[in-house]
């Protein structure tokens, strides 16, 4: 032991942190203290585990009267601050065995962690007062030795963690857990598509032949019945090619009534009929395709319903292919949803799924239907960009709205949590930002 009192501070600490565990470092703290300042007794109380050291013992006696009463000692002594004890601060026998066990002036140092919080007390006692030097010396020992205990009885990452969880608020971990329930709450993962009302089973009208549309007889919406005019074709061409093949079929008919005279007295000429005849039926036959033609010209309705088209006027004049389509007749009580769905937002989606419609007409009045399917392949929308085909039938029921109109479908597919609804479209930008 060196004279320095500061020598002897820094090797006990030197002592204290190099302990291995708690039984070295106890002894360390009861017997060897004494460099700093005499004592003639020292104890070591640790919060919930008790006496853990006393000094000139090997061991301690659990039920032994000495470590029984040092024990409620500890308890009324306890303090957070170095304080000084003697009888006088304990009452009744406690107080009147005090000066059996332990000498009258007794010095009680805090230890605590880096906290701040005390894990327990040293007890030192001896006869004579203490002095200010010997209290700062025992002082900063107690730093030390609380900083030793700590780090030897440092906790596990789950006790730490079930420690620091208790100390949160309770009101915060209802709030969190009510937070984390309603994340996993299941919702149906939908997206929403630009939708219409149309004809579920139209009568698509189209050109029976090439030429120019000469007159539309009906007007958009226009209830038809079945045979009534749609529109005709220009047939200014058709009319003459019809009277020059009839006027070839008179002339081969006249040549035929001649031969056949002829053929009475000229057995020559018998040889002509059959090639006159094969003209007539040449004849014939064209002049029927003309007047077929010139029948399939004017367009009928195939059956009742409303004529769906745009404008007549930009059609009178414009010319068409065959095939071309024109109009459409369709049924305005058989109608059903068509939607597109834009690529980036397909979801997994079955037939028969929930289809919702908000109209732009009555958004506050959605109509029910039921997925028919969905198109594999992403095609061309009227306005050019992409998108998925999607057709739904109106569920049974609901009551039809009229062809045409516009509005919002909602498409329901599965069902997940929240959080994933929440943060399906974020990761998907996110994921396409980095390159994942």
């Amino acid at each position: 032991m060196s004279d320095n009192p500061l020598v002897n501070l820094l090797g006990l600490e030197e002592h204290a942190r190099r302990a291995t565990n708690s039984t070295e470092l106890g002894f360390v703290m009861v017997n060897d203290s004494r460099v700093l300042a005499a004592y003639r007794q020292a104890a070591l109380f640790i919060e919930g585990e008790g006496l853990k050291a006393v000094s000139g013992v090997a061991g301690i006696e659990a039920g032994a009267p000495f470590t029984l009463w040092l024990g409620r000692v500890f308890k009324h002594l306890a303090s957070d601050e170095v304080s000084l004890a003697g009888p006088t601060d304990l009452i009744g026998a406690d107080a009147e065995e005090w000066s059996e066990w332990l000498p009258p002036c007794a010095l009680m140092l805090p230890l605590k962690d880096r906290d701040g919080k005390r894990l327990g007390n040293l007890l030192l006692a001896r006869d004579e007062e203490w002095s200010e030097r010997d209290i700062a010396l025992l002082t900063r020992a107690s730093d030390f030795y609380g900083h030793a205990w700590a780090v030897l009885h440092r906790p596990s990452p789950v006790v730490e963690w079930k420690r620091k969880l208790s100390a949160i608020p309770r009101y915060r971990l209802k709030l969190a857990a009510g937070i984390v329930l309603a994340l996993l709450f299941p919702v149906r993962l939908s997206v929403l598509a630009p939708a219409e009302v149309v004809a579920h089973d139209p009568a698509v009208i189209r050109s029976p032949i090439e030429g120019v549309i000469e007159r539309v007889h009906v007007r958009p919406n226009q209830k038809v019945a079945e045979g009534d005019v749609l529109f005709e074709l220009d047939r200014t061409t058709l009319t003459g090619k019809l009277e020059v093949a009839k006027k070839a079929l008179s002339t081969a008919q006249a040549e035929l009534d001649q031969a056949t005279q002829q053929a009475f007295f000229d057995p020559k000429a018998k040889g002509t009929l059959a090639v006159i005849r094969a003209r007539i039926e040449e004849r014939g036959a064209e002049a029927a395709q003309l007047e077929e033609l010139m029948a399939r010209a004017q367009v009928k309705a195939p059956r009742a319903g409303v004529a769906v088209l745009d404008d007549p006027a930009e059609w009178q004049g414009r010319p068409v292919n065959v095939g071309e389509k024109v109009l459409a007749v369709a049924s305005p009580d058989d109608v059903e949803v068509e939607a597109w769905l834009a690529p980036a937002d397909v979801i997994t989606l079955e037939k028969g799924g929930p289809v919702i419609l908000f109209l732009n007409a009555d958004p506050l009045s959605p109509v029910s239907a039921k997925l028919l399917y969905v198109t594999y392949e992403a095609i061309p929308q009227p306005d050019g960009t992409l998108g998925h085909r999607v057709r739904a039938e109106l569920a049974e029921g609901e009551v039809g709205p009229r062809l045409g109109l516009k509005g919002t479908a909602r498409l329901d597919g599965h069902r997940v949590a929240l959080i994933y609804w929440l943060a399906r479209r974020p990761l998907a930008v996110v994921r396409n930002f980095v390159g994942l």
